[in-house]
């Protein structure tokens, strides 16, 4: 592994093996706000780090087993791919693990490792400390990583096909979008069930044995009130709808779209097609608001 991402990155072996031993220095941390007043840790790698990490999630990452219960960091999957899986049910239940990414340890790397024979069984011991080195930092995954999306993903999948089938056997549907946990049924009464089973099957859980359930996110909803999914409200009608905490983000962006990078303007530009393709007339009103060479510059079309 290590001699294919130095030829493939233009470095040597020698300087990868002593810059990952120092890896979790080669991070800026900053915070950001939460609704509720305390902060998110956000670690972002140095870009040769970085660089690192993105060989390691295109060439090793990239085809590791991911239950299809997990809809987050997925090529070809949505926010809307997740909610509609509940749009038909009656009754939902939200559940939130806890300090997700940072949950997940080198220890549940490492057993991992140990876990695939096919995939990691030519790794020699160096290599998997050189892994483990530059995808935790201080022994953890990080918000800001390129690895650990799809780390987190593969790491949980065991925890994914538990859920599942504990879902099935109450006729409840099941998904998980990162941290999210959601659980929709047309039949009432099941979901208090499932939520004391669900608590159970993450605190037991071996890979990964972090893990815990962040009561205080707990939410039940059912067609009474309005019920999310991931940004997306599910009408009582059984269609999926953008929620305003969507549009507010598009409208925002738009209004400032001269001043974002490139890579925030095609982060604008996949927001305003996905949410286009369902609803056409939120296109229009930004068009009205902002005018047609705006928008266009957003939608990032040719000429703009």
């Amino acid at each position: 592994m290590i001699r294919e991402m130095a030829q493939d990155l233009g470095l040597t072996t020698r300087f990868i093996a002593a810059f990952a031993k120092g890896a979790s220095h080669a991070y800026k941390t900053y915070y950001i706000t939460k609704k509720n007043g305390s902060y998110r840790t956000i670690d972002q790698p140095s870009k040769q780090l970085k660089a690192m990490q993105r060989w390691l999630a295109a060439y090793v990452l990239n085809g590791l087993p991911i239950h299809p219960a997990a809809m987050a960091y997925r090529e070809n999957k949505s926010i809307f791919d997740n909610a509609s899986l509940h749009t038909t049910s009656r009754y939902l239940l939200r559940m939130d693990c806890k300090d997700f990414f940072p949950s997940i340890t080198e220890e549940d790397v490492r057993l991992l490792i140990a876990s695939r024979p096919t995939s990691f069984g030519t790794w020699q011991p160096f290599e998997v400390d050189l892994f483990c080195r530059l995808v935790c930092k201080n022994g953890r995954l990080t918000i800001g990583a390129p690895t650990s999306p799809a780390l987190s993903n593969v790491v949980c999948y065991d925890m994914d096909a538990q859920l599942t089938e504990i879902s099935k056997k109450l006729g409840v549907t099941y998904s998980r979008y990162a941290d999210d946990l959601f659980f929709s049924t047309a039949e009432p009464n099941v979901l208090p069930e499932l939520q004391l089973k669900v608590t159970a099957v993450v605190g037991s859980l071996t890979l990964p044995k972090g893990l815990s359930i962040n009561a205080a996110k707990t939410r039940h909803a059912s067609k009474r009130r309005a019920r999310r999914v991931t940004g997306i409200t599910l009408g009582s009608d059984g269609k999926p709808y953008v929620g305003r905490k969507v549009k507010r983000k598009i409208r925002a962006m738009t209004h400032r779209v001269d001043t974002l990078d490139p890579k925030a303007r095609a982060s604008l530009a996949g927001l305003i097609a996905y949410v286009g393709g369902f609803d056409p007339d939120f296109v229009n009103s930004l068009i009205t608001k902002y005018g047609h060479s705006v928008v266009a510059r957003a939608r990032n079309l040719p000429g703009s």
